[in-house]
């Protein structure tokens, strides 16, 4: 057996770089797709360009996902550029409660994230995932965001994003910069006309709106760039360093200038 491998080790080891790469693609097909173009159906959006000025100061556009916790936020260095946290106001409080899922609260609020944020003289982007922004809350969570931002000294740093495009105008315009959070769907499982469909959505919300960016799962970013090219786009992706299709799709992500951060665990 030693022998028959010894005599066959150069097809052997074809073999086995072979298999891996066939099972690094099966595993990350989503972001193998990514790396090559995708042809959309033709489609004009009347977006345009971001109608909000708002700047938001962003050093690294590799962000760290989900830090809503004190210890999380303890592991950053000053070296980070940004983080994304996972927000619901609390209107009985006035305050911003932090965690990723409805009704599991976890005690932790924002100002205790921005506590050792300040403590540890970290200079990062935030970006808050504002999930359940409505009609009844937009006035009181820009008004309690706002004496955050001068408590902090978060002038330019704060990013807000919501899938209520028309509520982030306020926001936007009290200088904050905006994302709208884009309805879910994969491009590369629907058809032409249903594709047209989710242009014409997002149209629709941004079109009287101020928001200045879009966000959505990495693989609706080409769709994002395709039809809106005025807008920067905001996804968030996975890490793994072992794959070569994720580093691959990574180093794409990088050198793209239509992704303005990419958020990864």
């Amino acid at each position: 057996m030693l022998k028959l491998i010894a005599q066959n080790k150069y097809k052997l080891m074809a073999f086995i770089i072979g298999l891996y790469l066939l099972t690094d693609v099966l595993q990350h097909k989503g972001q193998t797709r990514i790396l090559f173009p995708k042809t959309f159906p033709a489609y004009t959006t009347a977006a345009g360009m971001p109608k909000s000025k708002s700047m938001l100061i962003n050093k690294d556009k590799e962000w760290k996902k989900g830090i809503n916790t004190a210890a999380l936020i303890g592991q950053l260095d000053e070296t980070a550029g940004g983080f994304e946290a996972d927000v619901y106001f609390d209107t009985t409080t006035n305050s911003f409660a932090v965690h990723h899922d409805a009704g599991k609260q976890t005690g932790q609020y924002l100002d205790g994230l921005l506590d050792i944020y300040r403590q540890k003289k970290l200079t990062a982007g935030i970006w808050l995932d504002l999930k359940n922004l409505d009609e009844s809350n937009a006035a009181a969570a820009l008004a309690s965001l706002l004496t955050l931002q001068k408590k902090y000294t978060l002038q330019n740093k704060l990013l807000v994003e919501s899938g209520r495009a028309e509520l982030l105008t306020a926001f936007s315009d009290s200088g904050f910069y905006t994302s709208y959070y884009t309805p879910m769907f994969n491009p590369y499982q629907l058809s032409d006309e249903e594709i047209k469909q989710q242009a014409e959505r997002i149209n629709a919300a941004i079109k009287n709106a101020r928001v200045n960016a879009l966000s959505g799962y990495y693989f609706q970013y080409p769709f994002l760039k395709h039809y809106f090219p005025g807008y920067p786009v905001l996804t968030w992706a996975e890490k793994k360093p072992l794959s070569l299709v994720n580093r691959l799709f990574r180093m794409k992500l990088s050198g793209d200038q239509a992704i303005f951060i990419a958020l990864y665990p």
